[in-house]
């Protein structure tokens, strides 16, 4: 009896042939013009417009996908079609942006194969995604593969071996591949693995790991950090959007090859704007309460590939909460693993570092008749971003003192300044040095600590005051916050604090008043007459303290406003006047 032919072939990756299959045609002229993320939802080809060409090479291209066919036969396949089409070799075509005639290269059997290449390396990676995604509760970390070129990227080399969380941010710019050509994968690990083999690469190459790597694997944590990334501005040629990626991620490649709903989220938002982009999610969220869920589904459509602010996010409250909604989606993870060790003001910091601020600047002007409270000064407020700080060094000085029972921030001016000459009241006694010796100039600011309190809530103060000094030298951001005040209290009467608290909880001077309207508490509504009028003074310095301060209690307790915190998240990140 004849044995029958037994035939073996690999298995479909099916996730990477559905990928790839789903692909919508996207003609273009330019490689930049499907920009970014536009990648995991269209198939092109540069200087491939016609969608007759663009559809025969995409059937190819999923063809040899689907049965594991070879470049030479691809090649086979495509060549004669696209020459007999007039698609092959140097031509000159109008350039549909700039309206110009300019020689090109067509088809030529290079471009095959990167078509070939790309095309199903990315489509293999949006399948591995998605299979990441639904193990990582098992495996949740991944670790960084190097190259299984002969000759390695130098610039790939800086990930090789690093291990990130499934869920953290860094893969939505680095998740390989990272360029054309590219043959850097990952691979998912339990933590256990992946501790094991953080302890072997130690071993066998100590020199790549820093101290702190090498005691954290001894302690079996994993954190790697962003902070040895080098990220850079690139601005589309075609369309002058700027970005920020990492600086050796090719610029089409630095997104997350399957994050398809993002990306359809991102796609609608750039062709129909902002608002019709907000409605159809509201629209989402209603129908899903409907059908008894909790209604939240912003984990969902967390935008991790979404890098493109609205360019008028500050034109408006409800644009500037919209912006920093935005940012805290995208960086969710990273949110909660600030709020799993109760520290959830590291990841605002982190965010604000990712995107571009720069923070800090240790040569701020500070004086003290006491070196420990200037030493805890100029260390709280390294949170805030450095041109904030610049801009305190050029009005003035920080004069900062001690006492117990109180704290609070006057700015001086010349109309204080002739005040002193008729005597130091009392609340300005631990600044008796400063004056007496006329130390005072006008755009100082006088910031008293409370001596009573920890360090960290000592910390926290210095945050929440130097936002009053922010609000005499920057007006116009106190005027965003006024802005927001106005609005959610418009209804709403000046009443004492004391009368908004319960008998038992009435803490307050009987002078203070305020304004009641959705704060997480009454101080935020607390208003001070200020050139004849009410001004809300502790909206703004309240925010910050809750979100930089470094005091859990504090930022949970603006959470549970949350469009508070992403209005404060967005001022942030954005506000570099």
């Amino acid at each position: 009896m004849t044995k029958p032919l037994i035939h073996f072939s690999s298995l479909l990756d099916r996730a990477a042939f559905e990928h790839l299959q789903n692909k919508t045609l996207l003609p273009s002229f330019s490689h930049y013009d499907v920009w970014l993320y536009e990648h995991s939802v269209g198939f092109t080809v540069a200087k491939m417009m016609d969608m007759d060409l663009l559809a025969e090479t995409k059937s190819a291209v999923v063809s040899a996908l689907e049965n594991g066919t070879d470049f030479r036969d691809f090649k086979n396949r495509l060549k004669p079609y696209l020459m007999a089409k007039g698609w092959w070799g140097e031509q000159v075509m109008l350039d549909p942006v700039d309206g110009v005639a300019k020689t090109v290269q067509l088809g030529s059997t290079r471009r095959l194969r990167v078509i070939f290449q790309t095309n199903l390396a990315t489509a293999y990676a949006a399948g591995q995604w998605a299979r990441i995604q639904e193990d990582k509760q098992m495996f949740p970390y991944l670790k960084y593969i190097a190259s299984t070129a002969e000759h390695k990227r130098q610039s790939h080399m800086t990930y090789y071996g690093k291990i990130w969380a499934a869920d953290d941010p860094i893969w939505q710019s680095i998740f390989p591949p990272n360029g054309y050509g590219c043959q850097c994968t990952v691979r998912q690990l339990t933590k256990k693995q992946a501790l094991r083999e953080r302890n072997e690469d130690i071993n066998r190459q100590p020199e790549r790991f820093t101290e702190q790597q090498k005691i954290n694997a001894q302690n079996g944590v994993l954190d790697d950090g962003t902070d040895d990334i080098q990220w850079v501005d690139f601005t589309n040629p075609r369309t002058g959007q700027t970005v920020k990626i990492p600086f050796d991620v090719t610029p089409t490649f630095a997104h997350n090859h399957n994050n398809r709903l993002e990306d359809l989220q991102n796609l609608l938002r750039d062709k129909h704007g902002l608002d019709i982009q907000e409605g159809i999610w509201d629209t989402l969220r209603q129908y899903i309460e409907k059908r008894g869920g909790n209604g939240n589904i912003d984990e969902l459509i967390i935008a991790h590939a979404n890098d493109i602010p609205n360019p008028k996010w500050h034109e408006s409250s409800m644009a500037i909460m919209r912006e920093g909604k935005r940012l805290y989606l995208k960086y969710i993870d990273l949110i909660k693993k600030a709020n799993s060790i109760q520290q959830p003001h590291l990841a605002i910091i982190e965010i604000m570092k990712r995107e571009g601020v720069e923070l800090g600047l240790p040569s701020l002007k500070v004086a003290s008749s006491q070196s420990e409270l200037m030493q805890e000064m100029v260390e709280a407020l390294q949170v805030y971003p450095t041109n904030w700080l610049k801009l305190s060094n050029q009005i003035g000085k920080i004069r900062v003192e001690g006492q117990a029972n109180r704290a609070f921030h006057s700015f001086v001016t010349d109309t204080l300044i002739r005040d002193f000459t008729h005597g130091i009241k009392p609340r300005y006694l631990p600044f008796k040095e400063h004056i007496n010796k006329n130390l005072c100039k006008h755009g100082d600011s006088l910031i008293l600590s409370n001596l009573e309190r920890t360090k960290q809530a000592r910390m926290a103060i210095y945050i929440h005051e130097f936002a009053h000094r922010l609000q005499s030298i920057m007006p116009d951001l106190q005027d965003l916050f006024t802005r927001l005040f106005n609005e959610r209290t418009k209804n709403d009467t000046i009443q004492k604090l004391n009368d908004m608290l319960p008998e038992n909880g009435r803490i307050y001077d009987n002078k203070e008043k305020g304004k009641r309207n959705h704060f997480p508490n009454v101080y935020y509504g607390k208003l001070y007459k200020r050139g004849g009028l009410d001004e809300p003074l502790e909206l703004m310095t309240m925010i910050f303290e809750s979100l930089l301060g470094g005091e859990s209690w504090r930022y949970q307790e603006l959470d549970t406003r949350r469009e508070l915190l992403y209005f404060g998240l967005a001022i942030l990140v954005r506000w570099h006047k």
